[in-house]
């Protein structure tokens, strides 16, 4: 059997549950710690890259816009028909107030102007409106507002920054333009954006201005879209080179006055990180700069908005990975258990195992084919062991119980010669006292008693120890007569109680013994009370009670049969109680109750008792 064992099991270490257990565990966490430090980076490469493309996308957006319009602007500044009409415009200008022929130069002038100022806007109208300013405080309009205006160059904000742009462009801030507003199907007042050149004449020498507008929410469009969608909450804001804000409409620099050390440094490359200092919360920030309109395009957004798919990841692969992990490790306590199973069934059947079962052959009766050759050949050894244990028991028990036996035997035979010498010893007193008739009963119970003393018999039942306890305590009445009072009040529960013989008949020996030593009456009692299942037997008189000393003494041979387990050499005097503890502890061992003390009202009180399991 056992070669065939050999074959068909395998090796316990190769599979047990624990170390499946720790392997999966560490390699699981490293690949899924490896796995989300990899995917978050990524997650946040992505969102980073995505909104550095919409920056860039939306710089490109709005350079495009304004290209548009500077295109325009440069188309009129290099037209030489717009330079040549525009200057007989303004010369017939001056004259049409008083020359008829002037005025319908003008008029012309004016007509082919505008045919010009149309053709160089372009059919596909990529401004809204074109103003030519002279420096007279006259204005000629094309586009949705045509025709000539006047103007005080000293109320246009925008004059004086113009005439300092020599050779270059000026892009206003968006202004509210009620004349605009008037030409679009909104009831929202429009803003405008508007980039103005100098206009120069033949001679290179300026001869007005050119002011080319368009509608703000066409320019900012693209920034607009993605302010209001973007799922990062992120926010736009748009700076000139003077650090005004060009978007969002009706902010301030001091709205944004904490960008300003952020703005100033040097850009670079992705998102940079700083914190808000007016509510501390810490943000990215990405900044692209403009070459050809001076406009900065910062976005800024929240990290912890930004990392939100982070922590949206990280919940998700925590909860797939611990559903991962409890499956991968349900699989690996499937494998354990085939090993397990059979341990825990030995360890079953160890731990209820009861002397009974020894050598009964119910232990390891079939075989038990876990598949693991050191479990199978644990069981074997386990059935051997039993056989060999239940053979070792016997003969523990059989020596044991003669030892008990002995112990009590000796202990009961010490009692013997203990009554029968202070019955004797009431005889004689009895015998002094000319008390003949009292002596002939006297002696027909004592024989009576030392037929029960010399029965074989170890243990009797409650009931008839007591019988002979009023038999011994009716012998002492014929003695004291009057003097002596005894009641015996015990539950009738407790009288099929076995106990060890000679146990009760010594204590009221002892308590008569004490009695008498004060003045009649001497008064005993007898008290027997069950509780659940425990009962307690007290014996107690109206005697002067026990010395203090006698009662130390009496404990601390008490404490050195406990410790020692040694019974020790016991004399007639004085042996009775130590003697009934003795063989309490022999027969009863935890169960037992033994208490010896004075009661508060004179007197001294024995009492002894235990559970009900000895009830035959």
């Amino acid at each position: 059997m056992r070669e065939r064992i050999v074959k068909t099991s395998g090796n316990i270490q190769t599979i047990l549950f624990s170390t499946y257990t720790l392997i999966i565990v560490i390699v699981f966490t490293i690949l899924v710690v490896w796995f989300y430090l990899w995917a978050s980076d990524r997650i946040r490469s992505n969102a980073e890259d995505s909104l550095e493309g919409m920056g860039r996308s939306m710089q490109e957006r709005i350079d495009s816009e304004l290209g548009k319009m500077n295109d325009v602007s440069l188309n009129v500044l290099y037209s030489n028909l717009v330079k040549n009409r525009f200057q007989e415009y303004l010369g017939n200008a001056k004259q049409r107030e008083t020359d008829a022929q002037a005025a319908a130069n003008a008029v012309k002038a004016a007509k082919e102007l505008a045919d010009i100022l149309t053709a160089a806007i372009g059919p596909s109208r990529p401004v809204e409106q074109l103003y030519l300013y002279d420096f007279e405080g006259k204005v000629y309009g094309n586009g949705f507002d045509n025709g000539e205006q006047s103007y005080r160059p000293e109320e246009m904000p925008w004059y004086d920054a113009v005439l300092a742009e020599t050779g270059g462009k000026y892009i206003s801030l968006p202004v509210l333009d009620e004349p605009m507003s008037r030409f679009i199907s909104s009831r929202e007042m429009q803003y405008s954006v508007s980039l103005y050149r100098l206009f120069y004449g033949s001679y290179n020498t300026p001869m007005g201005i050119v002011e080319v507008k368009q509608y703000f929410n066409r320019i900012f469009d693209s920034v607009i879209d993605f302010a209001e969608t973007n799922p990062y909450g992120a926010r736009v804001v748009i700076y000139n080179a003077a650090g005004d804000i060009v978007y969002p409409l009706r902010a301030s620099s001091a709205d944004f006055a904490y960008l300003a050390a952020v703005a100033a440094a040097p850009v670079g490359e992705g998102f940079r990180p700083f914190v808000d200092p007016a509510t501390g919360d810490r943000e990215l920030i990405s900044v692209h700069r403009s070459g050809f309109t001076g406009w900065s395009t910062a976005i800024v957004v929240s990290e912890s908005k930004l990392l939100a798919p982070v922590s949206v990841f990280a919940a998700r692969t925590v909860f797939v990975g611990i559903g991962i992990l409890l499956f991968a490790i349900l699989l690996s306590y499937a494998a354990a258990n085939r090993i397990t199973h059979p341990i825990l069934k030995i360890h079953r059947t160890i731990r209820n195992m009861s002397l009974q079962d020894l050598g009964s052959g119910r232990i390891g009766s079939s075989r038990l084919r876990s598949g693991v050759i050191e479990i199978d050949q644990l069981h074997e050894a386990f059935v051997q062991m039993n056989d060999r244990l239940k053979h070792s028991m016997d003969e523990l028990l059989l020596s044991q119980s003669q030892e008990l036996q002995a112990k009590l035997v000796a202990l009961q035979s010490q009692m013997n010669p203990h009554f029968l010498y202070n019955t004797l010893a009431t005889i004689h007193a009895m015998a002094e006292e000319g008390m003949s008739e009292q002596i002939m009963d006297m002696t027909e119970n004592m024989s009576k008693f030392l037929r029960y003393f010399s029965s074989d018999a170890s243990a009797v039942s409650l009931e008839e120890e007591i019988v002979h306890t009023e038999k011994y305590l009716e012998i002492n009445r014929i003695r004291h007569g009057s003097k002596l009072d005894f009641r015996f009040d015990v539950d009738a529960r407790l009288l099929p109680l076995e106990i060890p013989k000679l146990i009760v008949q010594p204590l009221v020996e002892n308590a008569l013994k004490f009695a008498t030593r004060g003045e009649p009456p001497w008064r005993i009692v007898v008290t027997g009370i069950a509780d659940g299942n425990r009962w307690r037997l007290e014996v107690s008189d109206n005697g002067p009670g026990f010395a203090a000393d006698s009662l130390a003494a009496l404990r601390e041979r008490i404490r050195e049969v406990d410790e020692t387990g040694v019974i020790p050499a016991l004399k007639l005097g004085g042996m009775g109680l130590l003697n009934i503890y003795i063989r309490l502890k022999l027969t009863y061992g935890k169960d037992m109750v033994f208490d010896v003390r004075n009661a508060p009202d004179g007197g001294a009180v024995v009492a002894l008792g235990g559970s009900f399991r000895n009830l035959t």
